[in-house]
């Protein structure tokens, strides 16, 4: 009897030490992901981010995460995170509240913006498969802001008062290693003014993200099922299945970009109006200069957005100055620029336009050149020399030819810039003074 007594209560302790080993276990690496998170945040030099009044447990755990924004030209800004964790033995569930503070009484949610509540997020840390699931609501809003005076498009526009009506948003991110994964929906949003009244509903986002400034791998892109816009008179433009998707790109030897747009079926009160097309695609840019640049204007932000705001051409070319070898690098490496695809169909307007075609550098030998003492003529006329280029577009609109002072063949409209030469089909243009155009 006592044998059995022995070895039930050698189960009972062993089962037990594994029960609080496998608990232990998944509170600290629950601990060692926060930890990792805050380090990668803390990593820029704009943001101060750090984890205070820390409570780990085997079975709970609890802390607040603040992150400042470290401008001196702005009003102070400070995100407030505390979250609660609860420990089991194959995942941790946790849960929070996020807000803004911006200056000494401010909050953006509550305060800027009427919101019913702060920010909320949930979410779960799988243990064995090392992997973070969370789920951010945005709150929802619906208030009056006042639109500043400014010019739009030429025409100065005086200070006028708008209607925001925000539906929330919901975001799901799931990190993995270095890898994270974002989709998103927003129900409903209204802009109304005295000019337009314009409803995005079912607004929809999705990327991924993988890496660091170093090297990375990122696609992001916004999708809008209908954009409603109705203006004082009554008329009513609708788009369905309008989209817009960048992926980007970074590794030893090269930046590679990659645009996509989309314009969907559209209508003016029922009658169809058109769609379109756009990719475009940025790659041979140098990837060691590509690392370089973005370092600079890191480093020199506050010149350049000081400069930005002061509408002072002198003063944004100086800002822009210490960025003058890093963008040397760039061409140097010979970037290319492609449109893979234009379409532009209008059964209304008779255009049904596609197009394609790209630009390339030629960066060879630029090393040399001595930016500091070369006049802007000088480099002007160089770079446009480098160009080479090629553009068809099929189905070009007549009031374009007619524009170019080309006659209306039926035929593509060609462009080519070859040598500091601009062909349009076959009439050639010197763009460089001195520049012989080729002979037939």
């Amino acid at each position: 009897m006592r044998k059995w007594i022995g070895a039930g209560a050698a189960i009972v302790i062993v089962v037990g030490g594994g029960y609080l080993g496998a608990q232990a276990y998944s509170s600290h690496r629950f601990e060692q992901e926060m930890s990792q998170l805050v380090a990668r945040l803390d990593a820029s030099p704009q943001w101060q981010v750090e984890r205070t009044d820390v409570d780990s447990g085997w079975f709970h755990s609890s802390g607040r995460l603040e992150a400042r924004y470290l401008d001196d030209e702005i009003e102070p800004v400070v995100i407030e995170a505390p979250y609660e964790a609860d420990h089991g033995l194959f995942e941790t569930s946790f849960s929070g509240e996020g807000q803004v503070r911006i200056g000494d009484d401010q909050t953006l949610f509550g305060d800027l913006l009427q919101s019913d509540g702060p920010l909320t997020w949930n979410g779960r840390f799988l243990t064995r498969e090392q992997r973070m699931e969370a789920t951010i609501a945005l709150p929802g809003f619906s208030q009056q802001w006042t639109v500043p005076a400014g010019e739009v498009g030429g025409e100065f526009r005086p200070a006028r008062p708008m209607q925001v009506d925000f539906s929330g948003l919901t975001l799901n991110l799931t990190q993995h290693a270095d890898r994270v994964t974002l989709d998103g929906q927003a129900p409903r949003l209204q802009l109304q003014d005295a000019d337009a009244n314009m409803l995005l509903e079912n607004v929809a986002i999705e990327g991924a993200f993988q890496g660091d400034r170093q090297a990375f791998d990122q696609s992001l892109a916004l999708t809008l099922p209908t954009i409603t816009v109705v203006s004082p008179d009554g008329a009513k433009l609708v788009s369905h299945d309008s989209r817009y998707a960048l992926d980007a790109k970074l590794d030893d030897k090269e930046m590679r970009m990659h645009l996509e747009t989309r314009l969907g079926d559209t209508t003016m009160d029922d009658q169809q109006l058109g769609s379109g097309e756009l990719a475009m695609t940025l790659d041979h840019v140098d990837g060691d200069a590509y690392r370089a640049l973005a370092a600079a204007l890191e480093a020199h932000t506050s010149e350049i957005q000081a400069a930005a705001a002061s509408d002072d051409q002198d003063a944004m070319a100086q800002a822009l100055a210490p960025l003058k070898p890093q963008l040397a690098a760039i061409f140097a490496g010979s970037p290319r620029w492609a449109v893979d695809k234009l379409a532009l169909k209008s059964p209304l307007m008779g255009v049904d336009m596609q197009g394609s075609g790209e630009l390339k550098f030629d960066g060879d030998g630029m090393a040399d050149w001595n930016l500091d003492t070369m006049d802007a003529e000088t480099l002007d006329r160089e770079v446009l020399k480098r160009l080479d280029g090629h553009f068809e577009l099929k189905g070009a609109p007549p009031i374009l030819l007619m524009s170019l002072g080309l006659p209306m063949s039926g035929g593509p409209l060609r462009i080519a810039l070859d040598d500091g030469v601009m062909t349009l089909n076959d009439q050639q243009v010197p763009l460089v003074p001195g520049a012989a155009p080729a002979q037939p």
